[in-house]
């Protein structure tokens, strides 16, 4: 039985296209809404976020859940900024949705595509973030309770440590 490993030029593809789009996107957002950085943990890669006003955003990610292929993620997320004390710090609560594109078996091995799966999840982040004044920079921890509907459904947690550069 042969097996024929994929590639990843499907996930370089699509993040070169989404990085694309958020850079020439930018300057059509009003300056300081809309911020694009990183994110490390599940998943980790490019991450964005847009306020629609002062206590309420719109945050996006793309990149790889830990190790076991594509993921997108869309959150509406609303701002508490009154329950810390602490200037440029706030909890948040959101909710939102994800498409993962699973392509690893349990021992993190590549196989073919019958061994690939696509799947949707429910997400209800909350985390806690602070945004730097003198340089427009936030720094954010969220936690993301998620609930898989497609194929199965099945709970997952995920977490992220990520910053955003603000333009």
């Amino acid at each position: 039985m042969k097996r024929r490993y994929t590639t990843n030029k499907r996930k370089v593809f699509f993040s070169i296209l989404l990085c694309s789009a958020l850079l020439t996107a930018g300057p059509a957002f009003a300056a300081g809404n809309f911020g694009l950085g990183f994110v490390l943990g599940d998943p980790s890669g490019i991450t964005a976020k847009y306020y629609l006003g002062n206590d309420h955003a719109i945050a996006a990610g793309i990149g790889d859940a830990a190790g076991h292929g594509f993921y997108i993620n869309v959150d509406y997320l609303k701002h508490f900024r009154e329950i810390i004390p602490v200037p440029g710090m706030a909890l948040y609560l959101g909710g939102g949705g994800a498409f993962h594109h699973y392509h690893r078996d349990r021992h993190g091995r590549v196989w073919d595509d019958e061994d690939e799966e696509n799947r949707l999840e429910t997400r209800l982040p909350f985390g806690i973030n602070y945004v730097f004044k003198p340089v427009p920079v936030e720094v954010f921890l969220e936690l993301v309770p998620a609930l898989e509907l497609v194929p199965d459904v099945d709970f997952r947690l995920r977490a992220g440590l990520g910053a955003r550069y603000y333009f």
